[in-house]
């Protein structure tokens, strides 16, 4: 233990907790599952494309396939009339070459019959069942070439990519059924505190309903995870003890919420202790969210959070969020950052790291910061619009209105 408190000692910032929990060996499985429901789950394998898109070369618009030399003296006074073989629709191929002194009636799509090299729309001709009369040379091929879109050995997706609509259009381009991702990291959420009713129960003094599961499952679903809530622990060491193990038994992670700090019912700390998990930091030097927690156990991250919901959800985010998106098989880890413009004054000193929850704003092209009214770590609604975090180092005066500070989209 003397080793596992020297290193809990030594992590305090944002930073270096981030550090030590990314520097943990994830192994998420796999599983193959049908491409249309691929959407927003993680690449497990790198997709190349085995087939040029388009295969052929077809017709981009409705008009007539020809031999450009054929109608290059085209003009108003030099009108050229060509011997119309076919009509060629999309879906089929073209039974006759295009040969001097011919064309092809052809429809967008369809695949350019052989000797043809251009495209003339309709509208740019006269014609009948049988000719076809030109009053103008070619303007363009209007050919789609052959892998115009996707060219055959093309990296179409990597690895610990998060799938997206046009992911799933190209797979599907490509022919494929099914596609390897990442399972879903399941998650057990468990609140600790005597103080909590869960939703349906009578309301009475001295007690609360639990919302903290509702807020992190919102975060985890959205973002490809898999939340399993166990419910409401009361204080007791025993009964605490007994739900983390469980949990950790059927789980790829725990979070806990509430008992994470030193009052004398915050028995987090003591379960780890007891149950032989590796701790990597205990109480970090941000608000809200610095009273938090990680250990590990059989290569398991239990993550301890604040009772209170405003800092239980910053402290997952801002310290637990990589770990988490790690776990999922994910290569991009890190929320996007920037510099934004507080859009009012913040007058108050910050002297620890201080986060806070906002909304991005654009004026006239700039990113703003606009701070959201309450910000007391209890509060829920404070994420309610929340997409952007902004992070005040340490020893900040009061800001004013227009100070850049660094924010994390969300």
């Amino acid at each position: 233990m003397k080793t596992e408190n020297k290193l809990e000692n030594r992590i305090h910032t944002v930073q270096e907790a981030c550090e030590a929990l990314m520097a943990l060996e994830v192994n998420p499985g796999t599983e193959r599952i049908p491409v249309e429901e691929a959407c927003k789950r993680i690449l497990a394998e790198d997709v190349t494309a085995q087939i040029a898109v388009p295969s052929f070369e077809k017709s981009a618009f409705d008009g007539y396939a020809v031999r450009r030399e054929d109608i290059e003296e085209a003009s108003p006074e030099n009108r050229i009339t060509l011997k119309v073989l076919e009509t060629i629709a999309a879906g089929s191929v073209g039974r006759y070459s295009v040969t001097p002194g011919t064309a092809s009636r052809i429809m967008t799509g369809a695949a350019i019959p052989d000797g043809a090299d251009a495209v003339v729309k309709y509208e740019e001709t006269e014609f009948s069942e049988t000719e076809v009369t030109f009053s103008q040379p070619a303007k363009a091929p209007n050919i789609v070439a052959i892998g115009e879109d996707v060219k055959k050995g093309t990296c179409l997706s990597k690895q610990g990519k998060v799938i997206s609509a046009a992911d799933i259009a190209m797979m599907a381009g490509q022919g494929m059924e099914q596609v390897t991702v990442y399972k879903k990291p399941e998650i057990a959420v468990i609140s600790t505190g005597s103080e909590l009713l869960t939703p349906g129960q009578e309301l009475v003094k001295g007690k609360i309903y639990n919302t903290n599961p509702y807020l992190l499952s919102g975060y985890m679903v959205a973002n490809g995870m898999k939340p399993q809530k166990y419910g409401i622990v009361k204080d007791d060491i025993d009964a605490l003890k007994s739900c983390v193990e469980e949990a950790l038994a059927q789980s790829d992670m725990v979070i806990t919420t509430g008992g994470v700090s030193v009052g004398d019912f915050d028995y987090i700390p003591r379960v780890m202790e007891q149950i032989g998990a590796r701790i990597l930091f205990h109480r970090l030097a941000f608000k809200p969210g610095g009273a938090m927690l990680a250990a590990v156990k059989d290569g398991k991250v239990i993550l301890g959070l604040s009772g209170n919901p405003g800092a239980a959800v910053v402290g997952m985010l801002r310290v637990g969020w990589p770990y988490m998106k790690k776990l999922c098989g994910m290569s991009e880890f890190c929320f996007a950052e920037a510099e934004a413009f507080l859009k009012d004054p913040y007058m108050r000193k910050s002297p620890g790291t201080r986060i806070l929850r906002g909304k991005a704003q654009i004026i006239e092209g700039k990113l703003f910061f606009q701070l959201i009214d309450n910000q007391r770590n209890g509060a829920v609604s404070s994420m309610a619009d929340c997409n952007l975090l902004a992070e005040i180092p340490a020893g900040s005066s009061e800001l004013q209105a227009g100070t850049k500070v660094k924010v994390y989209f969300i």
